[in-house]
C-alpha cells in the first residue's frame, strides 16, 4: 500500500485499551508492542483531503450551529417566558393576599371603632334613655342627653373617617339618634308612642326581629331596609359596604343598638394608591347567593371608576362581564383564568370580610396576555438573528479550521515517532480541533503514565528494599539488645546498695534499650504493614515522656522544646502508644532540626469529646515550594547527605493513616513549618 509508514511505539496494553479512539484511523499504521509482543496499531492519515475536509466541516458547522442554536434559542425562551409566568403568577397572588390582609386590617379597625363608642361615657349615659324608649316612655333627660351623645358622634365623624352615618337605635328598631356625615337629626318625626325619632318608624316588621337574632357582643353586619338607606326611593345601587351592628347591653338587658354604615373611604385610598403589575386592572365584587340583588354586585372597578364610597348609578354585575368568575370561585378559592377570548389573565382571591356571614368578596386583577409575550418575542427575533449570524460565522471558520487540521495531525505522528525511538520527553502541543486536541491530550496523558509507571515502580521497589533491610537490621540488633538488657538485669543483682550514681546509669541504659527495642519493633510492623496494637492511654503524660526523649536533642541544637496551651488532664485516647510516639517523634525532630540556634518548636495539644490534635511548629524558614508536593514521598528530604533518609514523614503519615487519622504538613502564616496529626479518640470497632 502506497504512502503506508510504519512506525514502531513504545506502548502497554493498559494503556491501548484506555483509549481506543486512538486506533479509529486507518492510513499511517504504527504498531505498538510491549515486551517484544505487538499488542496494537495506531494508524494517521499522513494528509486529509482538503476537499472533502472543508465539505464535512462545512456540513458539521450547518448542523452543528444551525439547529442546535435555534433550539437552544427557542427552549431557553420558551422556558424563562413560563418561568416569568410562574414569577408574574406568585407576584400577582401575593399582592392580593397583601392587598386584602389591608382591608381586613380596616374592617377590624372600624369594628373596634364600634366597641370603642358603645364603652363611652357620652353612649353609656344614653342607656337609660334606651331603655325608658323600649318601654314606650319618655326619659325626662332624653333631649340632654341625646344633644350630648348626637355632639360626641359629630365630631368623632369629623375627625375619624370610616363611618357615613351612625344610629343609635332602641330595641324596637326606632332611630333615636342619628348622625350622616357630621350632621345630627334627634326630633325629625314623631312615632305611634309620640316619641321623637331622628327617621320614621321603620316599614318592615321583621327588622326588629332580625336585630333581636344577633348575638349579644359582637359587631354583625346586615342588610338594612329600603326606608333606611340614604336616598332610598331615588334611582341608587345597593351601597357597597353591609351595615355594622353591635348590641347595646346592660346588666344583661338589651336595650338598643349602635349601627354604622361603613363609607368606605379608607379603603378606597388603599385600593387607589396599592400598585398594579403590568398596569392591570382591579376588580371587586361580592358573592352573596342568599340575597339575589347583591349576589355579583361589583363594589370597585377601575375600568368602570366604581368605588365603595361612590357607587355607579346603575349597578353592574361581575356575571355580564366574566360569567366563569363567580363558576370558578365556587369551586376553588383562588386561581387564575383566561378571559376576554385569551387577551387577559384574571387572577383572584376569595375574602370573607364580614364575620359571621357567609357573604364574601372576590378581589381579582386583570393583566394582558400580551404584557406577557411581549418581551420573549422580541428575545426570540434576536435569537433567530444570531442564529443567522452565527451560521454565517462558522462557515467562514469552517474554511479557516480545515487547514490548520492537518499540521496538529502531522506533528502528533512525528512526536509519537521520537517517542518509540525512546525520547521520553516528546510530547504534543495540544492545539487544532477538538478532536485533534483530545488525541494530543490522550497522547501526552499516555506518555505521562508510562512515565509516571515507571517511576512508582522504581520507588516501590526501593520500600521492598526498605523493608527487607528493615526486618533484617531489626532482627540482628535485637540480638545485642537482648543481651544488653540482660547485662544491665546482672550488673544490678550484683551492685552494692550504696552505689546509686551506677544504679541511676544503669536504669538509663536500661530504658534507652527497651526505648530502642520499642522503635525496632515499630520499624518491623512498618516494614510488615502491621495494624496498630489498640490500647487507650492518657495523651497529657504521653506528650511530656515523648517531649522528654527529645530534650537532650534540642539542648545540642541550642533549641527550646516548649509545651504550650493548656494541659488536657483525662484526654484518653485509643491507639498504638509506641507508633504514635515514633510518628511524634520524627514530627519533632523534622522541627528541631528546621529551627536555628536559639530559636524555639512548640509542641501543643486540642481534646474534644470525639477528636484530638497534635501541633508541632517550628520558626525556620519553612517548605520550598517546589518541595511543597513532595514532603510525604520516601527518600525526600531536603536535609544534608548523611542527615537524613527521608523516611520521617512517610513513616508517620503511614501510622497516622492506620489510626484512621490524618497528618498535614503546612508553612505557617507567621513564618516556619506547623505538622498537625489529628486522630479518633475512639478506635473503630474491630480496629
Amino acid at each position: 500500500m502506497s504512502g503506508i509508514v510504519s512506525r514502531r511505539v513504545a506502548f502497554c496494553p493498559s494503556v491501548a485499551l484506555r483509549y481506543p479512539a486512538m486506533l479509529r484511523w486507518n492510513r499511517i499504521a504504527a504498531p505498538f508492542r510491549c515486551c517484544g509482543e505487538r499488542i496494537g496499531v495506531l494508524s494517521l492519515p499522513p494528509t486529509l483531503p482538503t476537499v472533502k475536509l472543508q465539505t464535512n466541516i462545512f456540513l458539521w458547522v450547518t448542523l452543528a450551529t444551525t439547529f442546535p442554536l435555534a433550539l437552544l434559542v427557542l427552549g431557553a425562551t420558551l422556558y424563562s417566558e413560563r418561568q416569568y409566568e410562574e414569577t408574574v403568577t406568585a407576584e400577582v397572588n401575593g399582592r392580593l393576599v397583601i392587598l386584602i390582609a389591608e382591608i381586613d386590617r380596616r374592617l377590624y379597625y372600624q369594628r373596634q371603632m364600634m366597641r370603642s363608642l358603645a364603652s363611652d361615657d357620652a353612649a353609656r349615659a344614653f342607656y337609660p334613655v334606651l331603655r325608658a324608649a323600649t318601654a314606650g316612655e319618655l326619659h325626662p333627660e332624653f333631649f340632654t342627653r341625646a344633644g350630648r351623645l348626637t355632639r360626641f358622634l359629630e365630631s368623632l365623624q369629623s375627625v375619624v373617617p370610616g363611618f357615613g352615618t351612625l344610629r343609635v337605635v332602641d330595641f324596637n328598631a326606632n332611630t333615636l339618634i342619628k348622625v350622616h356625615i357630621g350632621r345630627g337629626a334627634i326630633t325629625l318625626q314623631e312615632g305611634i308612642e309620640s316619641l321623637p325619632f331622628a327617621e320614621e318608624e321603620p316599614n318592615d316588621p321583621d327588622f326588629a326581629r332580625r336585630l333581636a337574632q344577633l348575638p349579644d357582643g359582637e359587631v354583625s353586619f346586615i342588610t338594612l331596609p329600603d326606608d333606611r338607606l340614604e336616598g332610598a326611593g331615588e334611582a341608587f345601587r345597593p351601597p357597597a359596604l353591609l351595615t355594622a351592628v353591635l348590641p347595646l347591653e346592660e346588666e344583661g338587658e338589651r336595650l338598643g343598638y349602635l349601627m354604622g354604615d361603613l363609607s368606605g373611604d379608607p379603603i378606597d385610598h388603599l385600593l387607589e394608591t396599592s400598585p398594579r403589575l403590568l398596569t392591570g386592572d382591579l376588580i371587586i365584587a361580592e358573592i352573596n347567593p342568599e340575597n339575589p340583588v347583591r349576589h355579583g354586585l361589583v363594589l370597585y372597578d377601575d375600568a368602570s371608576g366604581s368605588r365603595l364610597s361612590a357607587p355607579d348609578a346603575e349597578p353592574i354585575e361581575i356575571q355580564s362581564r366574566w360569567p366563569v368568575l363567580l363558576e370558578a370561585v365556587e369551586k376553588r378559592p383562588y386561581g387564575m383564568l383566561q378571559v376576554d377570548g385569551g387577551r387577559r389573565r384574571l387572577f383572584y382571591q376569595e375574602y370573607l370580610p364580614y364575620p359571621g356571614r357567609l357573604v364574601s368578596w372576590v378581589v381579582a386583577m386583570t393583566v394582558e396576555s400580551e404584557s406577557l409575550r411581549a418581551p420573549f418575542n422580541r428575545i426570540r427575533m434576536a435569537g433567530m438573528l444570531f442564529v443567522l449570524v452565527a451560521v454565517v460565522l462558522g462557515l467562514l471558520l469552517a474554511r479557516m479550521g480545515s487547514r490548520s487540521v492537518a499540521r496538529p495531525i502531522r506533528e502528533l505522528a512525528t512526536t509519537m515517532e521520537a517517542y518509540g525511538a525512546g525520547d521520553h520527553s516528546a510530547r504534543v502541543e495540544e492545539r487544532g480541533g477538538e478532536e485533534i486536541r483530545t488525541l494530543a491530550h490522550a497522547f501526552n496523558h499516555m506518555a505521562d503514565t508510562l512515565d509516571h509507571a515507571q517511576r512508582v515502580m522504581v520507588e516501590n521497589a526501593k520500600l521492598a528494599s526498605l523493608g527487607e533491610m528493615a526486618a533484617g537490621i531489626g532482627h540482628e540488633l535485637n540480638n545485642p539488645l537482648n543481651n544488653i538488657l540482660s547485662l544491665v538485669r546482672l550488673m544490678e543483682r550484683q551492685m552494692p546498695e550504696d552505689a546509686d550514681r551506677l544504679r541511676r546509669d544503669l536504669e538509663a541504659i536500661r530504658d534507652e534499650s527497651l526505648r530502642a527495642s520499642r522503635i525496632i519493633r515499630s520499624v518491623l510492623n512498618f516494614a510488615r504493614q502491621v495494624p496498630p496494637e489498640v490500647r487507650p492511654f492518657e495523651l497529657d503524660p504521653w506528650l511530656e515522656e515523648t517531649a522528654g526523649l527529645l530534650l537532650q536533642a534540642a539542648r545540642d541544637r541550642q533549641v527550646e522544646l516548649a509545651r504550650v496551651g493548656e494541659r488536657r488532664e483525662g484526654c484518653v485516647v485509643e491507639g498504638d502508644r509506641s507508633q504514635l510516639q515514633q510518628a511524634l517523634v520524627n514530627l519533632l525532630l523534622n522541627a528541631i532540626q528546621a529551627t536555628p540556634a536559639g530559636g524555639r518548636v512548640e509542641l501543643s495539644l486540642r481534646c474534644d469529646e470525639e477528636w484530638v490534635e497534635l501541633r508541632v511548629r517550628d520558626f525556620g524558614s519553612g517548605i520550598a515550594p517546589d518541595a511543597e508536593g513532595r514532603l510525604f514521598d520516601p527518600f525526600f528530604t531536603t536535609k544534608g547527605e548523611g542527615e537524613g533518609a527521608g523516611l520521617g514523614l512517610s513513616i508517620s503519615l503511614g501510622i497516622v493513616e492506620r489510626h484512621r487519622g490524618t497528618l498535614t504538613v503546612h508553612n505557617h502564616p507567621e513564618g516556619g513549618v506547623e505538622a498537625v496529626i489529628r486522630l479518633p479518640r475512639h478506635a473503630a470497632d474491630g480496629a
